[in-house]
């Protein structure tokens, strides 16, 4: 998991700095682009494996209350402006089942609020990147 934290860490670091001089220029995109496919690559392998191997030593080790404190934490490290559209994307990619049990949890307003806002700040964000509000959802991605 470390080696593909450090994979993770190095394709990221990769894209945000070719990132910074495509927007100045608009020249490197396809440079871009592979550092992009390497960073999906590496995010794909790891959410992988946290599936396979890590997701169930949780369900057995760990508590209810430790796992709602590790969401906790995640949310207290988001920018509050960052949470709908982190939402959508969760919403859009996700298992409709655990979206639903995630917002159960939550305050009325949040669950009321965030799936409507979260819908359009993705769809936003989608067109934006993709051109559609709709596009190939990772699972379905060769």
């Amino acid at each position: 998991m470390e080696e593909q934290h450090q994979a993770i860490d190095q394709a990221h670091a990769e894209a945000s700095g070719l990132l910074s001089g495509w927007r100045r220029t608009g020249r490197g995109g396809e440079e871009l682009a592979r550092a992009f496919e390497v960073l999906l690559s590496a995010l794909l392998e790891h959410m992988a494996t946290e599936e396979k191997h890590v997701l169930p030593l949780a369900e057995k080790h760990v508590t209810a209350a430790e796992w709602r404190e590790l969401g906790e934490h995640g949310m207290a490290k988001t920018p509050k402006w960052d949470v709908p559209l982190t939402f959508g994307m969760a919403m859009y990619e996700g298992d409709p089942a655990v979206i639903k049990a995630v917002l159960a949890h939550a305050p009325l307003p949040v669950r009321l609020l965030v799936p409507v806002i979260g819908r359009r700040r993705y769809a936003a964000h989608a067109r934006q990147v993709h051109g559609t509000s709709r596009p190939a959802r990772l699972g379905t991605l060769g």
